[in-house]
């Protein structure tokens, strides 16, 4: 964000809440929603493409009885894919060069009587939390949403489409 608003130039990088800096391809809308009082980046792939990617950040201190922010992060990150829940599947976790953590999951749902498949993705790392004088740590997090309907879900051009998206993603920088 600048200012308070989201900077948004076709392909160029987009920053939100001062947590996550990303490139999106060239031609996407850029819109906020509000979710329970949240702020949620919303971004829908140019016509004719299907699906809407929604993004929300965080930044969490670690409890007094967790040893650290990155041990919080990898809590956050095996939580995120889901283990328990069996509409969910592809879970991934894995640690970036950047010392970064994604967690990836996909999950079948229904939204008001519409099958989708959603794509998830976490991508947190451990910073210094600005507002602490003392100095300490917070886990900070990206979680992005990709929600698209079913039927599209295996076409040719959604999984090219994915396949971009995976990659700004994999690519996000966490401020």
């Amino acid at each position: 964000m600048q200012n308070g608003h989201m900077a948004n130039e076709p392909g160029s990088d987009i920053g939100w809440a001062d947590t996550v800096r990303f490139r999106l391809p060239p031609g996407w809308a850029v819109d906020v929603e509000e979710h329970e009082g949240q702020p949620v980046g919303t971004f829908r792939p140019p016509p004719p493409a299907a699906g809407v990617l929604r993004l929300v950040t965080d930044r969490v201190t670690p409890r007094p009885d967790s040893r650290s922010a990155a041990d919080t992060l990898q809590e956050m990150a095996l939580r995120f894919v889901r283990p328990q829940d069996p509409r969910a599947g592809d879970r991934t976790v894995e640690s970036r060069a950047d010392g970064a953590v994604i967690a990836q999951a996909m999950m079948r749902t229904e939204e008001d009587g519409r099958a989708e498949t959603h794509y998830l993705w976490l991508v947190g790392a451990e910073r210094l939390e600005v507002a602490n004088t003392a100095g300490g740590t917070v886990a900070a997090v990206a979680m992005f949403s990709f929600a698209l309907p079913a039927l599209m879900d295996g076409d040719d051009s959604c999984a090219e489409m994915l396949g971009r998206i995976d990659d700004a993603i994999r690519n996000a920088e966490i401020l």
